[in-house]
């Protein structure tokens, strides 16, 4: 069970292995042994003796700014074999290892992008989206690279940045457009559907550096993503491939069911802002989503596990127990 706290002036205590969450309206407790996750949202407070016991049961306690961007979060300080895993991250940065997974993670997202438009079109009937996702999946064949790592890690971003940009101009056929202006925008979104993609992936950031967290892999040392004092690259990594069947597909269905509609952002400066229902909608959708079971490799398991899944294989890659790593495409 994974406990959201987002409204304002809530207080989150313990008593005995129970938690306590109160605020003006009510109280409710639940146990400590059901409780896999808390996600705190700006203007709720913890005691450090609820803190203690959410470490003591293992449970996830994340804390989330206005923007739905997770700033801090709490774990225990016990951690095992994760020297060597940290040995094997900096082996393979420069190595084949390295470029192989990078090569895998862009494909995967490129083949989640092009499916997703694929069922979007064939659901609406639009040939429009069915030819975008095909045109998007021919940049599959450009990804192989022999060059250095730095070098390759160029030309793979550089693909990925093509797919993106194809990709979301795509989704202005999906979209209504009073809630999107046919681009990704960020810091600050521009739009309904930026604002609630960006909200959106912060929920999944949370769950791809559990994951990073719980397999030994450290979040700062990544493979794709450029090293930058502070930047969790190795997270960034494991988001991609979860992108579009966790987040996008998601947050296409709130919209195109109008569950959050204009209404629900508020212009601040040159960007829009989610107001309360909609960040409330945002993170009940993801966090259903992560829970919902598909199929993979003839194994039912939820999305949830298969991040952590995921993030274990890239463990087992790295460290020479497996020859290849296999990312997630969803739907192939």
């Amino acid at each position: 069970m994974r406990l959201i706290i987002d409204d304002y002036g809530t207080y989150i205590h313990k008593k005995g292995n129970r938690l306590i969450i109160s605020n003006h309206a009510h109280e409710k407790e639940f146990s400590a042994d059901i409780v896999s996750q808390i996600l705190i949202y700006k203007g709720a407070a913890i005691t450090s003796a609820a803190i203690a016991l959410a470490v003591e049961k293992g449970i996830d306690i994340v804390f989330f700014d206005t923007m739905g961007k997770p700033f801090a979060r709490t774990y225990s300080c016990k951690s095992e074999n994760t020297a060597s895993i940290h040995r094997n991250q900096v082996k393979a940065y420069e190595s084949q290892k390295g470029i192989s997974f990078m090569r895998s993670i862009i494909e995967a997202k490129i083949r989640n992008q092009s499916f997703l438009l694929k069922i979007l079109g064939k659901d609406r009937n639009n040939e429009k989206l069915r030819d975008s996702a095909e045109k998007i999946l021919l940049l599959v064949s450009k990804l192989k690279c022999s060059k250095p790592a730095d070098e390759s890690r160029q030309k793979l971003m550089g693909i990925e940045g093509e797919a993106a940009k194809q990709y979301f101009s795509a989704l202005e056929y999906v979209l209504p457009e009073e809630t999107y202006s046919g681009v990704r925008t960020r810091q600050p979104p521009g739009d309904l559907f930026n604002a609630l993609l960006s909200y959106g992936y912060g929920v999944l950031f949370t769950e791809a550096e559990k994951a990073c967290i719980l397999s030994g892999l450290d979040p700062y040392m990544g493979f794709l993503h450029a090293d930058r004092t502070g930047k969790p690259s190795m997270v960034l990594d494991l988001m991609e491939e979860w992108r579009q069947p966790i987040v996008d597909r998601s947050i296409i269905t709130l919209i195109s069911k109008k569950v959050v509609q204009k209404s629900n952002i508020r212009p601040e400066g040159s960007g829009y802002y989610l107001d309360n229902f909609a960040k409330h909608k945002v993170v009940g959708s993801i966090i259903m989503r992560l829970s919902n079971m598909t199929t993979h490799k003839n194994f039912r398991h939820s999305f949830s596990s298969l991040v952590l899944q995921q993030a274990r294989g890239v463990v087992k890659f790295i460290g020479g127990e497996i020859e290849n790593y296999s990312p997630f495409i969803y739907g192939w």
